[in-house]
């Protein structure tokens, strides 16, 4: 039975978990197994970790999942119980597809707790380095350690941490399992087991950096934060793959590169979420050259014209609203560059809906994705509905922050008030 068990996520991150493999097979600590636990990566990934399996101490599984499944759990908390439980180290340590340990890390924390038969959990100081897309540094920093602790939550990253298979058992024989897969403890998985850990034992901190952790801008927590539970509709996301995809009506809906030009979508407003929340929308119908000819497949919240009529039209809920004059136009941000010409056989087969004044009292329904500000705050319109946004969420989404329509009380207290666009963070 080897003395350290080390459990590593992986998912799509072909470029670093390499060196995060390597950096277990170089420590002076020879005494463990790795739990390679992937989530069913890309192939690029998959051809990485290959090249590692010929070492009888790596074990790797692949959990196969299938996308539209992956919101309904924390994913590697779910990966990280099936370790634990395949697994036979004395002490359990933790390691992701973007860190990786100093040559002396395991040496370290063994010799720690060998010596403390008291201490059950240990933590460690932790390099940070903040990178892009190339992975080229742009910044780091030193997560401190901050003594013995009775709270470590969102204090210590769980690649810092060491403790005794005993303790694991005590938490699962309380709580029914080890990590909380509850997809609500996606942000921050490891808080919620520490939370259980620290019921049984504080944890004891070592005043050395032992691991180095890289954060670029496609890291989970970078694309989580600020998002809110809802992606309000006429949203373009993507994950961690090129495709990009149109929100509407909780739907999310492919649209190609050539399609965003057609349709004048700008590529600075696509938002890059993670993989688990853009897979909890169920794939629509495709947005190709076909909505042209089909006016129920054609993106809602668009400006159309048609032909030499100087009508200007917004489409909202399957129907041409006429922009009643100039004014209207330039209140709402309407961009005539925006306009996208479309055959009469397509106007005609779009219903009429009700006109768009400049006044919004005299508006019979709100035209969606309106930035509105009354007092100091802020709101978004959807479904002919107000519901307030705050500022980062604001920015999270792309919305323009520099294009804010000022409103009346007269016009916010004729439309319903619903609930807030939010980011909803367990801390």
């Amino acid at each position: 039975m080897p003395k350290v068990t080390v459990i590593l996520t992986s998912y799509n991150k072909p470029k670093t978990i390499g060196d995060s493999i390597k950096s277990v097979i170089s420590q002076t600590f020879k005494d463990w197994e790795l739990f390679i636990m992937d989530d069913a990566s890309n192939r690029d990934t998959l051809k990485v970790i290959e090249s590692y399996l010929n070492d009888q101490r790596i074990h790797y599984y692949n959990s196969q999942i299938n996308d539209n499944e992956r919101y309904k759990t924390t994913r590697y908390a779910a990966l990280i119980n099936q370790a634990i439980s395949l697994s036979t180290g004395e002490y359990i340590s933790y390691l992701t597809d973007d860190t990786t340990y100093l040559p002396n890390r395991l040496e370290v924390m063994v010799q720690f707790l060998d010596s403390n038969p008291n201490v059950d959990i240990v933590y460690s100081k932790q390099k940070v380095k903040m990178v892009d897309n190339q992975l080229n540094t742009v910044s780091e920093s030193i997560r401190h350690t901050k003594g013995v602790l009775k709270q470590p939550q969102n204090i210590v990253d769980h690649c810092s941490v060491m403790h005794r298979r005993s303790i694991a058992k005590k938490v699962y024989d309380k709580y029914g399992g080890y990590w909380d897969e509850h997809p609500v403890n996606w942000h921050n998985g490891d808080a919620a087991f520490w939370k259980r850990l620290v019921h049984f034992k504080s944890f004891y901190p070592i005043e050395e950096v032992l691991d180095i952790s890289l954060k670029g801008p496609n890291s989970f927590q970078k694309m989580n934060a600020y998002l809110p539970e809802k992606i309000p509709n006429g949203t373009l996301v993507k994950g961690l793959l090129n495709k990009v995809y149109l929100i509407e009506g909780q739907i999310r809906r492919e649209i190609t590169e050539e399609m965003l030009k057609i349709l004048k979508y700008h590529k600075q407003s696509i938002v890059t979420i993670p993989d688990p929340i853009l897979y909890k929308h169920t794939e629509g119908v495709k947005i190709d050259e076909s909505v042209f000819m089909d006016p129920e497949k054609f993106p809602n919240q668009k400006l159309v014209q048609i032909g030499e009529d100087d009508s200007i039209y917004y489409l909202q809920n399957k129907q041409r609203r006429v922009i009643m004059n100039k004014k209207a136009l330039k209140r709402y941000y309407f961009s005539e560059k925006e306009i996208i010409q479309v055959p009469q056989s397509f106007f005609n087969n779009l219903p009429e809906g009700p006109p768009i004044y400049p006044n919004l009292v005299e508006t019979a329904i709100l035209p969606d994705r309106l930035v509105c500000k009354i007092g100091n705050k802020y709101y978004l319109s959807n479904d002919n509905t107000f519901h307030a946004i705050h500022l980062k969420v604001m920015k999270k989404l792309k919305l323009p922050t520099n294009k804010v329509i000022q409103i009346n009380k007269r016009e916010f207290t004729k439309f319903t008030i619903g609930k807030p666009f939010e980011w909803i963070y367990k801390s």
